[in-house]
């Protein structure tokens, strides 16, 4: 009787053990899973706070200053758009803030300018500043509205653009700015494919302790202040380097590469500007006109200018079109002297029709620039 309530024990203690071994190893199993889980999270987090892909590719890319406003109007989401479109890799924007606190983007403090209305962007709502239209650069309506910047970065996020966001404008002081830039930011999934411009230092310092794996840059000379710049630099977790065409040369571009710093150049608006932006292979270079490829993006860049009538005369767009069709078969063919021959025949063209006014001064201006560089890299 003794011995079996001593086994009757030894099973029961057995089976308690089993029950206690068995939560134990889920409990172990568990704690294990959940700090694999913590780990990987923690670890995705930190490469999306600080992945910035975009900063260590090798590869030149054309960053449309104020959007592709080659075919529509400047800081539009259309320009935007059509930034993508035309192949460019980044847009520059600038941020402003309405009267009732709405962010939209505009260069200057005022909307007169840049659509059909007139007053300062603080003194405006946002319903006020949305009933105006957006103008091309010779004062054609257009049918764009001014965008919220959630509009911009939709934009800009769905046609696999990057952002420069413009430190200039807006109050980059105020925290509350910054953060709602950065959560629209964020949210949109631009903020990895970006960089702000803020040279301002103690702003910049300040955006930089509440951002850190934000990559910064501010406008240095690298004529002037190379040595002085690069320690700048080296302060953030990542940063460019950013500076005019007019203010670098091969050497100072070897030694900002010599650093592990990329370059972003600016103000590239001939064809000889390009060419030297080219040879210093930086990795951006900032541009109102120059158009990424060939004679098949003039060719779409003129499409939509007609399309939105800043080519008002059809049988002039059709001609450009047509005379860019042949440059891009030939580009396709690799004949180098016709492409040549017929880029000058095109320049011949829209300069007979800038005198006839048939082409606003700025579209000319804009060909012109495209022809020449597709001539050097043909020639």
């Amino acid at each position: 009787m003794g011995g079996q309530v001593l086994n009757k024990g030894i099973q029961r203690n057995y089976k308690l053990f089993e029950g206690v071994y068995l939560i134990m190893n889920v409990r172990f199993l568990l704690t294990t899973l959940c700090v694999m889980l913590l780990s990987f999270t923690l670890g995705i987090g930190a490469v999306a706070a600080s992945t910035n892909e975009w900063l260590h590719n090798n590869e030149t890319e054309l960053s449309a200053h104020r959007g592709a406003h080659v075919v529509a109007p400047e800081n539009s989401a259309e320009a935007i758009k059509w930034a993508g479109l035309l192949g460019y890799g980044f847009v520059e924007i600038d941020i402003q803030t309405t009267k009732d606190g709405h962010y939209v983007l505009m260069h200057d403090s005022t909307i007169d300018r840049t659509t059909t209305g007139t007053g300062r962007i603080d003194n405006l709502t946002l319903e006020e500043i949305k009933s105006y239209s957006l103008i091309n650069e010779d004062g054609t309506e257009t049918n764009y509205k001014v965008p919220t910047l959630s509009e911009a970065l939709d934009a800009a996020s769905e046609y696999g653009v990057g952002v420069n966001f413009d430190g200039s404008k807006g109050d980059w002081s105020n925290k509350q700015f910054v953060d709602d830039i950065m959560d629209e930011a964020e949210k949109t999934g631009v903020l990895n494919n970006s960089f702000f411009v803020l040279s301002d230092k103690d702003i910049r310092d300040q955006f930089n302790d509440w951002y850190p794996d934000a990559t910064v840059t501010f406008l240095g000379n690298a004529l002037e202040n190379l040595e002085k710049d690069i320690e700048e630099l080296k302060k953030y977790n990542s940063a460019i380097y950013t500076t005019s065409i007019h203010n670098i040369d091969e050497e100072a571009a070897e030694r900002i590469d010599d650093e592990d710093f990329k370059l972003h150049v600016y103000q590239v608006n001939t064809a000889e500007l390009y060419k030297k932006a080219i040879n210093i292979q930086p990795r951006l270079i900032e541009t109102d006109v120059i158009v990424p490829g060939g004679a098949d993006v003039l060719e779409v860049s003129v499409n939509n200018l007609q399309k939105d009538g800043v080519i008002e005369s059809n049988q002039t767009a059709h001609k450009l079109k047509i005379h860019l069709t042949v440059v891009n078969h030939f580009e396709k063919q690799d004949e180098d002297r016709k492409v040549v021959k017929h880029m000058k025949n095109f320049k011949e063209l829209i300069k007979h029709k800038k005198n006839q006014e048939l082409i606003p001064e700025y579209v000319y201006n804009m060909l012109e620039v495209n022809a020449n560089k597709l001539i050097d890299e043909w020639q």
